[in-house]
């Protein structure tokens, strides 16, 4: 269960890249990511988020959500409870990978 929390309950993303062309000649100064980068196969896959119970979340930050995805795929997203939260309720930042998969929930 998460309840009465100012942020997203769970979050989930994978690496990004500090390059800038497709071999990585150019780069970013060290320390700076830009974007997904899904050469290396570094990402979450096959994540299950199932059966949680979240309510009462975004208290203080309004682009929160009750399940936040970024360059991450093949996830499932079964048998939740959601409610008293912000809009965006399920956020998928980006289309990486794709496959995601989104059954069962109740969100009021």
């Amino acid at each position: 269960e998460f309840h009465s929390i100012g942020d997203s309950a769970i979050a989930v993303w994978g690496k990004t890249s500090e390059c800038l062309n497709e071999n990585c000649s150019k780069r970013l100064p060290e320390g700076y990511m830009l974007g997904p980068d899904g050469r290396q196969g570094l990402q979450p896959r096959n994540t299950h988020i199932m059966g949680n119970l979240v309510h009462e979340i975004g208290i203080w930050q309004k682009q929160s959500s009750f399940y936040f995805q970024a360059v991450a795929a093949l996830t499932n997203v079964k048998g939740n409870v959601f409610f008293n939260g912000p809009r965006a309720a399920i956020n998928f930042d980006d289309g990486f990978g794709g496959g995601d998969r989104i059954t069962e929930n109740l969100i009021l």
